[in-house]
């Protein structure tokens, strides 16, 4: 089972805050230490992650202190003296009945007289917005003169007072109308000239600190509920970029539950990877079900890449709300999805290789989730044939283990897993545009600090996802399209937004200081064929630029749409299944590209799924 290249050149490409040379001065370079801001809004039980930028040529890091004392817990305090960060854990006490404000402090290990604190509010009050429909609001679009209507739930407010509504912007961006203690409208600008993204927030009036917020973007056209953005800005982490990436945002609850729900954003839209994997860390409210199997264990999941990391968790239930699309017990079945464990655990070798590359925090995956959307329902099924139900082998992949509650060992083997247990594509769940999607990215003409593009879910399910005149590539059995380039017929390809370049076999030269990417000295203009399994066939025209002169020249930008690296080897290799090609990201630059999953209705008149468009 193919798994997306996601962290392949990320590490060489994280932009630092700062950096100190050694021996650059002779007298010790100051020691600074800055809070990012994070939640700071807490409920009873709620827990948040606090990260701090350590300027420290000694590396020593920070030790962390909370006031008032034993009001909450500090756990999981860390330090990368690579990304010059810090982070811990704070976790809200569960039983407290009156607001209070607590202030955790980072202390420099190397001078305690330089600190940085934040102040936490907590409170037992919480608000929930939920939609015209009575379901929570996740992030969405809308077009112009269009109409949002919501309304809030507040918790533990004896007084019944209710919420005040406020819009972000407060002018130019649309109005609020008949606004009252429980419910209000949001009324879209009449025009935009690019997406514009508003704010509308419920703040208690018994703890004006406790507020819900929902998120609307306003397109100049083609907004609807089945249309979510995608952000090409580097990802979620300050002072770290994660080029050529969408992100998106997407609202997770309890099963069955309206108001136990948190909203996590930086999530990587992934074509070539298949469920939801997010952070444990970034859903610290939420209780979500663990599978098991007859015995009671655990399943736990693993999903592995390329690189030798990983990410290992649990397999979990829970309702998905991304826009107006549900995956969700409330409207037919909730998701099967992987929560990301934060604590240190014992991970099978045949899932980890002996190693301990888990990239189970922010820092390290780059991203709080990955939303896999392959042309899959599940991630162990390939052309219709499940490897992980024993129907068609005995011995199953690395994907999944059954553990008791004392945990995994590292010599445990992987189990077998029918299809309604595995971690699940959640396209297929919705309840009409269930059959694929369409990623729109807009063209770019030279490195960028962003971009925003838009994915719509169905194909030909509305009037905003007709497939046209668009080229089909039907797939073979492992899901791939040929590509012939450079007298090579490359098999094995694919179209992969987790991969931040395209990664080919050539002879380019490869970079000094990034050599998992091409380096020629000046900007080389290529071209190769890709060819469907049965049917499709189209011409790609595509560049390559020096990939170091890039990051040296624009280290700070996320797009790059000429960003190329080697796969492979550069001599025919026809046949050969470590010889592909990767279209990674750029490739999704100023095309409109559909994606059908295996086993869904598609538009009459094209080939049965799995296929690719564009």
């Amino acid at each position: 089972m193919r798994k997306a290249c996601l962290l392949v050149l990320l590490a060489p490409l994280l932009v630092l805050a700062g950096c100190f040379k050694p021996g650059q001065a002779l007298t010790q370079p100051p020691i600074s230490i800055s809070i990012i801001p994070g939640n700071t809004a807490l409920t009873i039980g709620e827990a948040t992650t606090i990260v701090a930028t350590v300027y420290d040529q000694s590396g020593q890091g920070v030790t962390w202190s909370v006031l008032p004392l034993n009001f909450g817990t500090l756990s999981n305090p860390t330090f990368n003296p690579q990304t010059l960060t810090a982070s811990v854990t704070y976790s809200a006490p569960t039983g407290v009945a009156n607001p209070t404000t607590v202030t955790v402090t980072a202390t420099s290990i190397t001078n305690p007289n330089i600190t940085s604190s934040v102040s936490l509010h907590f409170s037992p009050i919480s608000v929930s917005l939920l939609s015209s429909a009575l379901l929570p609001i996740a992030p969405q679009t809308v077009n112009p003169g269009d109409q949002v209507n919501m309304s809030s739930f507040v918790s533990n407010d004896l007084s019944n007072l209710g919420v005040t509504w406020s819009l972000s912007p407060p002018t130019g961006a649309g109005s609020l109308s008949n606004s009252n203690i429980a419910t209000t409208s949001y009324i879209a600008p009449d025009s935009v000239s690019g997406p514009t993204t508003v704010i509308v927030t419920a703040a208690s009036v018994k703890d004006p600190a406790v507020t819900a917020s929902a998120q609307i973007t306003v397109l100049p056209s083609g907004g609807g509920p089945n249309v979510v953005t995608l952000n090409v800005d580097g990802g979620p982490l300050p002072g770290q970029v994660y080029p050529n990436a969408a992100f998106t945002s997407l609202t997770i609850c309890n099963p069955g539950s309206t108001t136990a729900c948190q909203t996590v954003d930086g999530i990587l839209v992934d074509t070539a990877s298949y469920g939801l994997r997010v952070l444990q860390s970034k859903i610290p409210l939420l209780k979500l079900p663990t599978s098991t199997d007859p015995l009671g264990n655990t399943l736990e999941n693993c999903a592995s890449w390329p690189d030798g990391s990983f990410l290992w968790g649990p397999v979990s239930k829970a309702d998905v709300y991304i826009g107006q699309e549900a995956a969700s017990s409330l409207t037919g079945s909730p998701a099967l999805i992987q929560v990301i464990s934060s604590a240190p655990s014992i991970v099978p070798d045949g899932c980890s290789n002996g190693g301990t590359a888990s990239d189970n925090t922010p820092q390290l995956l780059g991203a709080n989730g990955i939303l896999g959307i392959g042309p899959e329902p599940t991630d162990c099924t390939l052309s219709g044939v499940n490897y992980c139900d024993g129907s068609h082998q005995s011995i199953p992949p690395n994907v999944y283990y059954a553990c008791p509650s004392t945990g995994c060992s590292a010599t445990d083997s992987p189990v077998l897993v029918n299809a309604q247990l595995q971690v699940s594509n959640l396209i297929p769940l919705f309840a009409a545009d269930r059959n694929g999607a369409v990623i729109q990215i807009p063209s770019v003409s030279g490195p960028q600090a962003s971009v925003i593009g838009i994915m719509t879910f169905g194909i030909g399910t509305e009037s905003n996802n007709s497939l046209g005149s668009a080229t089909i590539l039907t797939l073979d059995g492992n899901d791939n399209f040929a590509t012939v380039f450079n007298g090579q017929t490359l098999t094995n390809s694919f179209i992969d937004s987790g991969s931040n370049a395209l990664l080919f076999p050539d002879s380019l030269p490869a970079c000094t200081v990034h050599p998992n990417l091409y380096c020629p000295s000046n900007t080389t203009n290529l071209s190769a064929t890709v060819e469907g399994a049965t049917q499709g066939e189209a011409t790609v025209d595509f560049s390559v630029d020096n990939a170091d002169t890039l990051f040296s020249t624009y280290g700070g930008d996320a797009v790059f749409g000429t960003l190329a690296g080697p796969t492979g080897t550069s001599s025919l290799c026809q046949g050969n299944v470590a010889c592909v090609f990767d279209w990674g990201f750029p490739f999704l630059y100023g095309r409109t590209v559909y994606m059908a999953i295996d086993g869904q209705s598609v538009p009459a008149g094209s080939p049965n799924a799995p296929w690719w468009a564009y």
